[in-house]
């Protein structure tokens, strides 16, 4: 029993290292490309409306949707944290209680 609950712990911190590690690296690479292409003044209107288009401008290599994927990203990391920490009590620790109660979590995250 211990040693699931030390599991879930290390697999929830994963998601938390992973998700903060990705969004610092997409903010940065998009500071990045913002410099080098010189266009300090770009920042004011980025005009992203919807995900498509995010990631249209994330395909595109525009430096502003890349640092934009980069702070949602950032946002998205806590509800990636509770998804884990349903899994984790699913899988490793077998307490259906407390995956109802992550998932109880969630959906206020979500609403």
């Amino acid at each position: 029993m211990k040693h699931d609950i030390r599991r879930s712990e290390i697999a929830i911190a994963a998601v938390l290292r992973f998700g903060c590690t990705l969004s610092i690296v997409l903010m940065a690479a998009g500071l990045v490309l913002l410099l080098a292409k010189g266009e300090e003044n770009k920042l004011q209107s980025t005009g992203f409306v919807g995900l498509h288009s995010l990631l249209t401008g994330v395909a595109s290599l525009e430096p502003t949707a890349i640092m934009t994927l980069g702070v949602l990203m950032l946002l998205l990391t806590p509800m990636l944290r509770v998804i884990a920490a349903g899994i984790s009590f699913l899988i490793f620790e077998r307490d259906v209680k407390y995956a109802m109660i992550s998932l109880g979590v969630l959906v206020i995250l979500i609403v």
